[in-house]
């Protein structure tokens, strides 16, 4: 026998054993997925009056068109804001689980070619690539000494609910399911971007040099996320969406300039998108290291805080851009345990914990879209 086939079978073991270690794709059945998901990690059911300010935490998960006086009508947003290993990861998956269980709305999740932090919810996930587009899916383990394993579109299929593939930001959002997790990656080609763009003529912006087109081919993969949410408000449907919006600072940075790709331009029409995403029931849950690492234009939109551990709250309004007052006069989240967090507005603060919710695998899961430039 050949050391070739030798090798072969023995990359194909390690395959099957990396694949087993994912818990099996879960079927709808009876119950709803957030229930589904309670019952797997051991999640209590919500309780809004487990809190003292229903304004914080209660108003900021749950979306209504009917809140209490205090309370506000429409798509939430929040930034969460820690360094790496302080729970944001978790804190993200726990939020996905409360969105579905309270709203029983559709949760679209951020997809990046570096980063797989829903993977403890792949059991429901629907994975959405974009068509026509070779994709490329490898499990790339903790331990550097071990070798990655290769999947083929076929075998996500062992790890997530589906594998759907859309053809621009308008097909896709028509067929989002609602109470269901989707965790989608960008189209690099751009298809239909340019023109959701276009059909917004309220919003219109200096196209980068020598270009007539805001969006292009050219264009960094993550600049799809702009027209997407765009054209979820401008063309809906426009039933409860929340963005999971990890690593935001990746996509609106502090340091956005109007340079060939138009990036300064791009985050200036999501502000301008902002209130209007608000009116027509969408979410916005954005994740990021520093307040500094996103835009001050998206920063200003932002209407609730989250403080991870590790690093002190602010207790002056100059702290936080956007906001005209805070309420805490003295560090707090400094000496929080991961898990634990500090969420406030520019009215009221209220500290939350939530559970571990551990990956099935310790290795990580990368797809990406590979386009030849």
């Amino acid at each position: 026998m050949s050391s070739h086939t030798t090798t072969g079978r023995e990359h194909g073991q390690t395959k099957r054993r990396v694949l087993d270690e994912f818990r099996e794709p879960i079927s709808l059945t009876r119950w709803t997925d957030a229930r589904s998901m309670r019952e797997e990690f051991g999640m209590a059911a919500w309780d809004r009056s487990a809190f003292d300010f229903p304004s914080v935490i209660p108003n900021c998960i749950e979306h209504s068109w009917n809140s209490s006086v205090d309370e506000v009508d429409g798509g939430t947003d929040w930034l969460a804001r820690g360094k790496p290993g302080t729970g944001k990861s978790t804190l993200a998956n726990y939020l996905v689980v409360r969105l579905l269980e309270v709203n029983d709305e559709k949760v679209v999740w951020r997809g990046s070619s570096s980063r797989s932090e829903w993977l403890p919810l792949a059991p429901w996930t629907t994975l959405y690539l974009p068509g026509g587009v070779d994709i490329s899916a490898r499990l790339e383990p903790k331990d550097p000494t071990n070798e990655p394993v290769d999947l083929t579109l076929e075998e996500l299929n062992e790890i997530v609910r589906e594998v759907r593939f859309y053809s621009d930001p308008v097909d896709l959002n028509r067929s989002l399911d609602e109470g269901s997790l989707h965790v989608v990656y960008p189209d690099p080609l751009m298809r239909g971007c340019q023109a959701v763009y276009e059909q917004s003529p309220e919003k219109q912006y200096d196209a980068p040099p020598k270009r007539n087109a805001l969006f292009h081919e050219s264009d960094p993969a993550s600049h799809w996320w702009f027209a997407w949410l765009l054209a979820r408000v401008e063309h809906g449907p426009h039933h409860w969406t929340s963005l999971i919006f990890d690593e935001i600072g990746d996509v609106c940075p502090q340091s956005a300039k109007k340079d060939s790709y138009g990036t300064y331009q791009k985050v200036e029409l999501l502000k301008d998108t902002w209130v209007d995403m608000r009116k027509f029931g969408v979410s916005v849950f954005a994740f990021a290291h520093s307040e500094t690492d996103v835009h001050q234009m998206i920063r200003r939109k932002l209407r609730w805080r989250v403080q991870m551990p590790g690093t002190a709250n602010p207790t002056k309004a100059s702290d936080v851009v956007g906001f005209e007052s805070v309420r805490m006069d003295h560090d707090v989240t400094s000496r929080y345990d991961v898990g634990e967090a500090l969420m406030y507005t520019e009215s009221n603060f209220e500290s939350f914990a939530w559970g571990d919710m551990p990956s099935p695998s310790s290795y990580k899961l990368k797809i990406a879209p590979e386009v030849s430039r």
